[in-house]
């Protein structure tokens, strides 16, 4: 679905087609100098293989075999198939070493594809030869999904490497010795150009991957006209069917939720002046449609540029996209300098082709999410969610604080959104939490008519377990049967204490009693929701077994308690995984409680290094490992495992600032953790 736009620039014509479709597009007229495109030049090289030469690719080692093919490709008409792999290390290598400023900083991109039928890893390699010898470094890696064109990018900051003799790019495929793959459209920009996708001005002496609608309609390279070097397109409709449409196959090139800027220069020298339509044919798979995005009249014996804008939301799809351009009469034209621009290159974007998380756990357990509210307003955040998880916890506004900030004063607006996101997207929704020594306002433990703060007083006793039942009953009362479980008690022991209770303000002034009621209140405000007691460090020997007697006992009294929520916040060091299968183990032993690991990440932060990225990406890979191996271990307990939950989206939503605990990036991209967890074959060894 197109998203409607306004520019401040010119509108162009509307005109709004296909179901998925309804955008609002814009022209404008610009003039380049001969200095402009020639600085361009230097800023940007592509090689996109439509002059079917496979150069400046060379192999890597002798044994690969190029070629060039048009079997598939990612956009234009061609792409090189690399093929005769006999080591993970093979691929290709170009040497860019006379292609760098070595006072600039750029970006390194190229399409991937690979038709093996499992998950592969590329990778692009910076070999940097020079007086101390040979150094090599990861600057891009990517999983590839299956028959899936995939843009892989790093930065190269060529400032460190003035003294280097020689740098080479080297791709290849490590996870497989033999298997072919597919490159296409590889581009080395200056930083500041990083944000166009495709620059065509037909100065490698080919048609660049345009072709004409009709095949009787001729496309050809011509010195005849060009707007600032040598060649432009010429294209001539053949007199029988009129149809000077000519076309550019871009199916590798969209993301959805972007916004793109296509231009191209179009020059007619009839004797009046001719509308030109511009626009995509998209075939999604069961017919093939148009959208004209914009339409305008250019005058003959002038170059005239035609600009539209593209916004793709989180909907968008398509099996192939193609931009068109079309003269309302058929009449010979040029057409020169089109390119397509990313506007929002630079702000994060998902991979919506992933692998469900969700549905790979399907026979195991539910899987969370933690979210702030702004997730649910953030289109984004919210393809995200509903991709890969089918479960959500609140992260903060379904505390005390948020639902009744003062006595009476409850604020249900956005807890509602909350369930009724659920609701509309078949989500279940974890209630966190009813009751907690943090986020809970004062006034739950100052006397109503002193202002002094409450003592364990029969009668301020009393005011306090009045207040903690209104509490419970009217937030799960409200949603009864919407909220799957709750974390109704939260972090109440303190393995420090002797006898294990946190000494906060509720177990000052009422004692553990408060854990009961707790309970008690919560079932008879929703008999059907699971009610859990949750808390953190629960792999510590000590503190589990506080914790498993509170439970224990509360079951024993009758008290209607059926889970426990094990946190699972942990680090590299600490806790070795085998003590979480001790805890798994300890708490089964309590007939009919289910586990719910509620809040899991795993920082890295305590052994990370300033601008050292080889040392991070080891412990991502580290970080991967353990991951995997806690899930394993899950999957055995399935029985009684019956939630896991992450604590945050992504890792700059996490608690933990500057640390990178969760499963995707802060660009949304998934990390290791996140393969360790569909295939931890893409995951590396070392």
């Amino acid at each position: 679905m197109m998203m409607k736009r306004l520019k401040s620039r010119k509108l162009g014509f509307v005109l709004a087609l296909l179901f998925l479709i309804n955008s609002m597009m814009s022209l404008k007229f610009v003039a380049y100098s001969s200095a402009e495109q020639t600085s361009s030049k230097k800023k940007y090289i592509e090689y996109n293989f439509e002059n079917k030469s496979v150069s400046p690719l060379v192999k890597h080692p002798s044994n690969v075999t190029l070629k060039v093919t048009n079997s598939t490709y990612a956009e234009g008409l061609y792409s090189v198939l690399v093929a005769g792999r006999k080591n993970v290390r093979d691929g290709v290598v170009v040497d860019i070493t006379k292609l760098l400023d070595f006072s600039r900083e750029y970006e390194i991109s190229f399409y991937a594809m690979q038709a093996t039928k499992k998950l592969q890893r590329i990778s692009a390699i910076l070999e940097i030869l020079d007086s101390s010898g040979k150094n090599q470094l990861i600057v891009a890696e990517k999983v590839l999904l299956p028959n899936i064109w995939t843009r892989v990018s790093g930065k190269i900051q060529a400032y460190n490497y003035k003294k280097a003799k020689k740098i080479n790019l080297i791709v290849n495929m490590p996870t497989s010795k033999s298997d072919s793959f597919y490159i296409d459209l590889l581009a080395i920009k200056d930083l500041e150009n990083a944000y166009v996708l495709k620059q065509e001005n037909f100065e490698n002496k080919n048609t660049g991957g345009f072709l004409p609608e009709d095949k009787n309609c001729k496309i050809a390279l011509t010195k005849d006209k060009a707007y600032s070097s040598t060649y432009s397109l010429k294209v001539q409709p053949s007199q029988k069917s009129k149809n000077g449409k000519v076309f550019f196959p871009i199916k590798g090139l969209l993301q959805k939720s972007r916004t793109y800027d296509f231009s191209v220069l179009v020059y007619q020298d009839s004797s009046k002046p001719v509308s030109f339509l511009a626009g995509i044919k998209i075939n999604d798979g069961k017919s093939t449609k148009e959208i004209v995005l914009t339409k305008q009249n250019v005058t003959p014996k002038k170059w005239t540029e035609l600009v539209a804008t593209l916004d793709l939301d989180t909907k968008f799809s398509a099996k192939d996209v193609s931009f068109f351009v079309k003269p309302a009469v058929a009449i010979p034209y040029y057409i020169d300098l089109y390119s397509i621009a990313d506007e929002n290159w630079g702000q994060p974007i998902p991979d919506y082709n992933l692998p469900s998380l969700c549905e790979k756990y399907k026979n195991y357990f539910k899987i969370g999410v933690a979210v702030p509210y702004r997730a649910l307003t953030n289109p984004v955040d919210v393809e995200v969610i509903k991709r890969h998880f089918n479960s959500i916890t609140p992260e903060n506004e379904m505390k005390p604080e948020s639902l009744q900030p003062y006595e009476g004063g409850f604020d249900f607006n956005i807890a509602d959104e909350y369930i009724d996101f659920c609701k509309k997207n078949n989500i279940s929704l974890r209630g966190h939490t009813l009751v907690w020594h943090q986020q809970t306002p004062s006034w739950f433990f100052t006397n109503p008519e002193t202002g002094e703060k409450l003592t364990n007083s029969e009668k301020d006793k009393k005011i306090l377990l009045d207040r903690l039942k209104k509490h419970i009953q009217t937030v799960v009362g409200r949603y009864k049967g919407k909220v799957y479980a709750w974390d109704v008690v939260n972090e109440a022991i303190d393995e420090n204490q002797p006898d294990g209770y946190r000494r906060s303000d509720w177990y000052n002034i009422l004692g553990p009693e408060y854990i009961e009621k707790a309970f008690i209140w919560a079932h008879e405000a929703d008999p059907n929701a699971k009610l859990f007691y949750n808390d953190y460090s629960t792999e510590d020997p000590y503190k589990r077994e506080f914790i498993y007697k509170l439970i224990k006992n509360l079951k024993a009294k009758g008290v209607p308690i059926h889970g426990v929520g094990l946190q699972c916040h942990i680090s590299l060091d600490w806790p070795d995984v085998s003590e979480i299968e001790e805890t798994i183990k300890l708490f089964s032993k309590i007939p009919g409680l289910e586990i719910h690991f509620t809040e899991i990440d795993i920082s890295i932060a305590k052994h990370m290094t300033e601008d050292d990225d080889a040392y991070t990406r080891y412990l991502l890979i580290e970080q991967a490992k353990k991951l995997k191996a806690i899930f394993d271990v899950l999957k055995k307990y399935k029985n009684v495992v019956t939630s896991v939950t992450f604590w945050g989206l992504k890792d700059d939503y996490s608690w933990l600032k500057g640390d990178l605990p969760l499963l995707f990036d802060k660009d949304y991209q998934p990390k290791f953790a996140f393969w360790s967890l569909i295939d931890p074959s893409v995951v590396p060894e070392e």
